[in-house]
């Protein structure tokens, strides 16, 4: 854990981000941004995983893009922000909960790609794009959550 925290501190001090309020503001931005585009692209897809959202599957597609985007943008910034500082946050169960989520969720979103499909329009949804659609809901939304928890712990 100690080489962690130092290979992290390091990254914090060499990005400057360790080093400078206004630089770290602007990565949170971007975090922020990142989050917008996951969970802006990939609500809807969920919904209509879940048969609950009349959106057309052209459309599932390009979300799925942005949502990926998103995912990226996210997790190199909030690799950033995690190296200002490495030992406050990583001693943080919370900050180790978004982890676990967050990995489930990207796995959950891996192997729908990999094994699941995008019904066709007007298709109902197998149980499985369903299923699929209701975990990636909650993890996503658990995940921001757990997020917004962090800066209270």
């Amino acid at each position: 854990m100690e080489a962690l925290i130092g290979l992290l501190a390091i990254l914090g001090r060499a990005s400057g981000v360790a080093l400078s309020s206004p630089l770290y503001a602007l990565v949170s931005g971007l975090h922020v941004l990142g989050l917008a585009l996951l969970i802006g692209g990939i609500l809807l897809v969920d919904l209509r995983l879940m048969g609950l959202a009349a959106l057309p599957r052209l459309a599932a597609g390009q979300l799925r893009r942005v949502a990926a985007l998103g995912l990226a943008l996210s997790l190199a910034t909030g690799l950033l922000l995690l190296s200002a500082r490495p030992g406050e946050y990583l001693a943080n169960p919370v900050v180790w909960a978004k982890f676990l989520v967050v990995a489930a969720a990207s796995l959950n979103a891996a192997v729908f790609s990999l094994i699941g499909r995008l019904p066709a329009d007007g298709e109902r949804p197998g149980a499985y794009a369903r299923l699929a659609g209701g975990l990636s809901l909650a993890g996503w939304l658990a995940a921001l959550g757990l997020g917004r928890w962090i800066a209270f712990t």
